[in-house]
């Protein structure tokens, strides 16, 4: 029998230091009301208090963020 499972994260994605270059981090489960203004604080508190550093150098600034789902169709059932 097929099934399908579907998934659902937040996708924040930041600039760094290096120019032209992103770093992102995904939440999983994020709450259906979620509100862009709520996003973007994240966001700001993330960047603000440089608890992260990625291959490309800090974060500086918000470039995206939303929500993401996914839904995976199963076609080759368990056995």
């Amino acid at each position: 029998m097929m099934a399908d499972t579907s998934s659902t994260v937040l996708r924040l994605v930041f600039g760094t230091e290096v120019e032209g270059k992103t770093a992102s981090m995904e939440f999983n489960n994020p709450k259906a009301t979620v509100t862009q203004a709520q996003i973007e604080a994240l966001m700001n508190l993330i960047i603000t208090k440089n608890v992260v550093n990625t291959k490309n150098g800090a974060l500086t600034s918000i470039v995206d963020g939303g929500i993401v789902t996914r839904t995976f169709t199963d076609l080759i059932p368990d056995e």
